[in-house]
């Protein structure tokens, strides 16, 4: 990829090269330059900065972005009469996976129904219970992660991930990460009743110590997986949010099931209504939250310090989740009745909040982040800085979708958005990771689609 001409240094230009805000954006004799606009501290999400060696050094040399052969026109939205006119609707292209996502999908919906067959099967051979009771308890657990997936999807608005990956989060949580759990979760217990000899310390330890390691290790490797499938997708700390909060959504559904099934069998429909009160509504969230913790550390650093260290950070980025996990069930080993209920889901009650809380300013930090490097492109002319404020703010977008839908073209509009934030998402891992040649391919194959999807709205406009 070539790079952009050195500006002129003179009293328009600063020393570092950029533009001086408010000179004028040409050379006396030469072409018009585009004008350039500060978007506030790019620090916060640039790498460029980072030592040259190390475990923080990326890979490829450092990303430059291409000049256009001539800088935008204005945008239509700010010029054109606002009419309507019929148009050919175009379908909304939507974000596209490889056939490794598609191959994942597969195998992980085939484990999930051998896991749930397995534990159905468990259910009907060792419970007196009548077996249409276990739909009923799949029922209960699916509310709680159809929860779970409206906030997710609510969360995920502002740069949509791909459905397949979606579902992968949470089919690996709901098979894979359940299954090894399960299974080593009962070897330690074993192990721990065959050094002890007590029933209640195996119980104690299984659930203070091997669950938080265990569970939160195989629900953490499918970030991991995704990172692998669609490294494109995973760019920041409210992706790793969104696909952690899948995780244990999923992880939750299974588990439930198990504990709704031997409830009923040991105390009747009535108790096991209960059990969904106190874990599919009060601790709804449990091993949502503990997942997206790791999910967000995972996410920063795949952002701030690219994909190496993304992997490198991923036991560090457990032990958060671990933690929450141990001390949750701690608490409820202890038993200490009312006051220990308080405390317990008290305390999960105000890391929720919290988690919401972090939802929305992740949101608005992914925005930010989209505004300040879609302002990259802009000051090199692929857009214009209107384009930019339309395309990268929630009320600008609204603008946006209103004004193509008055000309017929709301489909492109949509398409742009969409497209545009991927743009960003990949201009910060160039940022990130150096200029791999896949993902500089990538690029340039966006702003293809930017200056398509810009001539398509200007002809409409016309």
């Amino acid at each position: 990829m070539t790079h952009p001409p050195t500006p002129p240094q003179n009293g328009q230009y600063m020393p570092n090269g950029r533009p001086r805000p408010g000179a004028a954006t040409s050379a006396p004799d030469g072409p018009a330059q585009p004008r350039f606009i500060d978007y506030g501290n790019p620090r916060a999400y640039d790498t460029s900065v980072r030592p040259a060696s190390g475990l923080t050094a990326a890979r490829y040399a450092p990303a430059q972005i291409q000049r256009p052969d001539q800088t935008q026109p204005p945008s239509a939205w700010s010029t054109q009469a606002r009419r309507v006119q019929d148009v050919a609707q175009n379908a909304a292209r939507k974000p596209t996976v490889n056939i490794a996502v598609l191959l994942a999908v597969i195998v992980l919906s085939v484990s999930l129904l051998l896991v749930l067959g397995f534990f159905f099967l468990q259910f009907v051979t060792n419970s007196s219970a009548n077996p249409v009771w276990w739909p009923v308890t799949a029922f209960l657990a699916g509310v709680s992660l159809l929860v779970i997936a409206l906030i997710m999807l609510l969360a995920d608005r502002w740069d949509p991930q791909p459905l397949p990956l979606l579902v992968i989060a949470v089919f690996w949580g709901a098979a894979i990460a359940v299954g090894i759990s399960y299974v080593l979760n009962t070897l330690n217990g074993y192990l721990v009743y065959m050094v002890t000899g007590s029933a209640d310390a195996a119980s104690f330890a299984g659930a203070v110590l091997s669950a938080p390691l265990v569970e939160e290790t195989t629900k953490g490797l499918g970030l991991l997986l995704l990172m692998v499938l669609a490294r494109r997708y995973f760019n920041g700390p409210l992706d790793g949010l969104i696909y952690g909060s899948l995780i244990g959504g999923g992880f939750a559904f299974t588990e439930n099931i198990i504990y709704y099934s031997r409830q009923l069998e040991s105390s009747g429909a009535e108790w096991m209504f209960v059990l969904f009160f106190m874990r599919g509504v009060l601790g709804i969230f449990g091993h949502a939250l503990y997942t997206a913790a790791t999910g967000i550390i995972v996410g920063f650093v795949v952002r701030k310090w690219g994909t190496t260290m993304g992997f490198l950070v991923f036991i560090p980025a457990l032990i958060p989740g671990m933690l929450m996990h141990g001390a949750w069930n701690l608490q409820a080993s202890l038993g200490t009745g009312l006051l220990g209920s308080i405390i317990m889901y008290g305390g999960q009650g105000i890391l929720v909040l919290l988690w919401l809380a972090l939802i929305g300013v992740l949101i608005w930090d992914e925005s930010r982040l989209t505004r300040v490097r879609l302002g990259d492109y802009a000051n090199q002319g692929w857009l214009t800085h209107e384009e930019v404020d339309m395309l990268a703010t929630w009320r600008g977008r609204r603008e946006g979708k209103r004004w193509a839908a008055q000309i017929g073209a709301k489909p492109v509009m949509k398409r742009f958005i969409r497209e545009s934030a991927d743009l960003a998402s990949i201009r910060q891992r160039l940022l990130a990771d150096g200029a791999n040649p896949k993902v500089v391919g990538i690029e340039r194959t966006l702003l293809q689609r930017l200056t398509a999807n810009r001539q398509e709205l200007l002809a409409s406009a016309r």
